[in-house]
């Protein structure tokens, strides 16, 4: 009766380990075709566009700058919520990808998705879309004509993949944008930069009043030009920044 059962729980182990997942329904769903989260291709948009010849990318058919959310159903279908622009600001279509749709025009590799031959997505070489990871921050300036005043304004989010927020005091903005980037083509970075213009007038080749960087994987980033002051962590189980002081007590 004892070899009945351990061939049973071997038989088991293989089946848990055969490449599909459970989804709700029953549904069986190989792993390498379930999509969930956020994308955008920025940094593919940007290598393209941007006016600095030693980051720039040549193609003859620029990419447009879209985004989605993508979630995959229990059918197996998956839904991707397109939209357009920095920040995701024009919507452009909800589209349903059967099984058949992804084995043919998508690809995913970890964290990035390549998407070719669909509708919005005709060029040549297929769109890159990255993963984004949210951040969590604030941003704070000065208020000389009221001593040692600040205004700040706090627990804000946004992606690492262009992602923007602003602050406007007495018509003065600025907006602090969280990019990741290929400096030279080569040397990944993530970059913050802030800029004295309101969120809407950001662009591609907006030049920033001043910038830092770190490495792609960063999970927190600051900067300090006294007259504006911003800092974003990344959001994570147990992350902590200056707008979430919930230390643990040892």
């Amino acid at each position: 009766m004892k070899y009945i059962v351990f061939i049973m729980i071997i038989a088991g182990f293989f089946t848990g380990c055969n490449g599909h997942v459970k989804e709700k329904g029953n549904t069986e769903v190989k792993k390498d075709m379930v999509f969930s989260g956020h994308y955008d291709n920025f940094l593919q948009y940007w290598l393209e566009h941007t006016e600095t010849n030693m980051h720039r990318v040549e193609t003859e058919e620029k990419h447009r700058h879209l985004s989605f959310h993508m979630e995959t159903k229990a059918s197996g279908d998956v839904t991707i919520e397109l939209r357009e622009g920095r920040n995701g600001k024009t919507s452009v279509e909800r589209i349903v990808l059967a099984e058949a749709d992804l084995k043919e025009h998508v690809k995913k590799d970890g964290d990035t998705i390549y998407i070719s031959n669909l509708k919005h997505f005709k060029n040549k070489t297929p769109y890159k879309f990255i993963k984004t990871r949210m951040f969590s921050g604030w941003i704070e300036v000065p208020l000389k004509q009221y001593g040692d005043s600040i205004y700040r304004k706090s627990n804000l989010e946004i992606h690492d993949q262009g992602g923007m927020a602003e602050i406007d005091i007495d018509g003065t903005p600025y907006t602090a944008e969280l990019t990741q980037l290929l400096f030279g083509k080569k040397l990944g970075i993530m970059k913050l930069a802030i800029y004295d213009m309101p969120m809407d007038s950001v662009g591609i080749n907006s030049r920033s009043i001043s910038y830092t960087w770190s490495n792609p994987e960063s999970k927190r980033l600051g900067i300090n030009l006294r007259k504006v002051v911003s800092g974003w962590t990344f959001i994570e189980p147990g992350y902590v920044n200056s707008d979430n002081t919930k230390f643990e007590k040892k």
